[in-house]
């Protein structure tokens, strides 16, 4: 129902609840930038620009930038181990007033209940989180999920107000297939007027425009200037990436222009709390824009209005009456900073400090870690009869990417069980199933961790979240499984029957039930320790927790064995 008040507010008939005085606007809707304006607010709605209209209270911003609030269009906030109300504790400080989260990590593991925690666990925060639904759940059929979503299960979501639309459909092959039951979610959501988002790594040509024709019509895996042109010129919006592992946008800002600009999104995916507190969140990305040479108006436009009008979330990402009063002020273009961050009009954040506690509102969940009982013989890997003098297939990880090689390498042999070799950097690494105890255990080598010693494991490997593990020696690595099933999923580094160090995430073996800085502190222990081990790779927990995802190229493992990506087909460990 139309708040009345706003009428006579904007005509001046009643007292406004706040004038935020002597601003220097950017107005992203008149594309310029204007100093000594008055904006005006009543009822956490914005009711007039330089109207003269009196407030109860009026803030001198002494001319202070003041835009939008910073809108993150991709992000599961699962990744940054924090419930929803400590990842808001961190980020609105920040500026960012709004989020479109995609829950697919917990819809995963534990479904519709995972779906509905987000939801609660989410709700009266000072920080505006929107879904989209989980896609794909499972994401392929070549790993083990806990949970499966078809279009009946999802058309419930559609009547929840902060829902939006469909997530990122991952499977392109299957869309390309035309697999009917993908087909009904995409057809759901676009019958219903929503927006689908796409996810589709390197696909080009007539086979990018079947998929965009399927009507899906974003992407936020585009590495080169070259792949986000072609998106663009099909009609697709752009969602720059700057997460933890995967850095997108500065390689992208070639093919941001003026005349560009208005379909290009920011966005994290993926981005750990110690990186949030260090470097930032979408302020982070929006100075790599401002720095990179992009125009501050069409800058805020992709960090604010853009999104807004991707999602259709009406009254949101720009300064004008009508629209909500989620601002951000700072006193420079030249280094983006949140000095004060308002949300609904009520200041809730101010340097860099939230001001409000968010309400803590968590459901209980089960437990969700259930693994077969293992031995330390489940983690041998034998040379099979007739391929002794063959190559392995070795899945190669890249620093500052999702993306992985396939390098063929001999194994060394001991006893006729391959083993590792830390000259080579090839190490052991395991996916073990978690979600019912089927004992599935995928095998394989990796190199481009820089392991030296024991293992490192976790559960959370994209996008089924089964446990994964790569690690020197059997005894290590069975070490730290059995301490992640102890601690109901989480992190750890294990060398022998020593716990070196962990973070328990209980919450769906996602998530951690403690604050956000116990799990800052305890992610920058995990740091200096993989230094002291040197670890060549930046983000070793990070990069482990995307080689289980059989949707990025070119090689990954799940707990059924290797894929193939590029052929999207299961391969075996032994190259022929």
């Amino acid at each position: 129902m139309l708040d009345k008040d706003l009428i006579d507010a904007a005509r001046g008939a009643l007292p406004c609840d706040l004038n935020l005085a002597n601003a220097t606007l950017v107005d992203l809707i008149a594309g310029e930038i204007r100093r000594g304006v008055t904006v005006s607010v009543r009822h956490g709605t914005i009711v007039g620009i330089d109207d003269g209209l009196r407030a109860e209270r009026t803030v001198d911003l002494k001319g202070l930038h003041l835009a939008p609030g910073l809108v993150d269009s991709h992000v599961h906030i699962e990744s940054s181990f924090l419930t929803p109300p400590e990842y808001a504790r961190i980020v609105v400080p920040r500026g960012t007033t709004s989020v479109v989260a995609d829950p697919h990590e917990i819809a995963n593991v534990l479904g519709y209940d995972g779906m509905r925690y987000m939801l609660i666990a989410s709700e009266g925060l000072p920080l505006d989180v929107y879904f989209m639904v989980p896609s794909c759940v499972p994401a392929t059929d070549f790993d083990t999920a806990g949970a499966a979503f078809y279009a009946s299960d999802m058309y419930p979501f559609l009547r929840e107000p902060r829902v939006l639309g469909l997530g990122e459909v991952m499977n392109y092959p299957g869309v390309l297939s035309k697999d009917q039951k993908l087909l009904d979610k995409i057809a759901l959501f676009r019958q219903a007027g929503r927006p689908v988002d796409g996810h589709a790594p390197g696909l080009s040509g007539r086979d990018l425009s079947a998929y965009v024709a399927a009507g899906i019509g974003s992407d936020h895996e585009c590495t080169t200037p070259e792949e986000a042109r072609e998106k663009l010129s099909k009609g697709m919006y752009i969602m720059m990436r700057e997460g933890s592992t995967a850095k997108d946008l500065r390689r992208l800002l070639p093919a941001l222009t003026p005349r560009t600009a208005g379909s290009f999104l920011m966005c994290s995916d993926d981005r750990h709390p110690d990186d949030l507190v260090d470097e930032g969140h979408m302020d982070h990305a929006l100075r790599l824009l401002l720095a990179g040479g992009v125009d501050p108006i069409d800058a805020f436009r992709v960090a604010s209005m853009n999104p807004a009008r991707w999602f259709g979330i009406r009254g949101s990402g720009a300064i004008a009456p009508g629209y909500r009063a989620d601002l951000v002020a700072f006193e420079s273009l030249g280094r983006f900073e949140a000095k004060l961050v308002w949300k609904d009009g009520i200041l809730v954040a101010e340097d860099g400090r939230l001001l409000r506690e968010p309400p803590v509102s968590l459901p209980p969940l089960r437990d969700s870690v259930n693994i077969k009982s293992l031995t330390e013989d489940d983690f041998r890997i034998p040379v099979p009869a007739g391929a002794e003098g063959g190559k392995i297939r070795v899945i190669e990880a890249r620093p500052g990417s999702i993306i992985t090689g396939e390098i063929l390498a001999s194994p060394r042999v001991e006893g006729g069980l391959c083993v590792a070799d830390i000259e080579r950097d090839l190490v052991k690494l395991f996916v073990i199933e978690r979600h019912t105890g089927s004992g599935n255990i995928g095998k394989g080598f990796i190199t481009g961790l820089g392991l030296r010693r024991g293992a490192i494991g976790e559960t959370i490997s994209h996008d089924s979240h089964n446990m994964i593990v790569a690690g020197v020696d059997d005894r290590s690595i069975f070490k730290a499984a059995r301490h992640l099933n102890k601690l109901k999923g989480g992190l750890v580094f294990a060398v022998g029957d020593e716990v070196v160090l962990d973070l328990p995430l209980p919450v769906a073996g996602l998530m951690s039930d403690r604050d956000a800085r116990f799990v800052v502190d305890r992610l920058r222990e995990f740091d200096g320790l993989f230094r002291r081990e040197g670890l060549t790779n930046p983000s070793p927990l990070m990069t482990l927790s995307f080689m289980a995802l059989p949707v990025i190229p070119k090689l990954k493992i799940t707990d059924r064995g290797l894929v193939d990506v590029e052929r999207f087909t299961p391969v075996e460990l032994f190259a022929d």
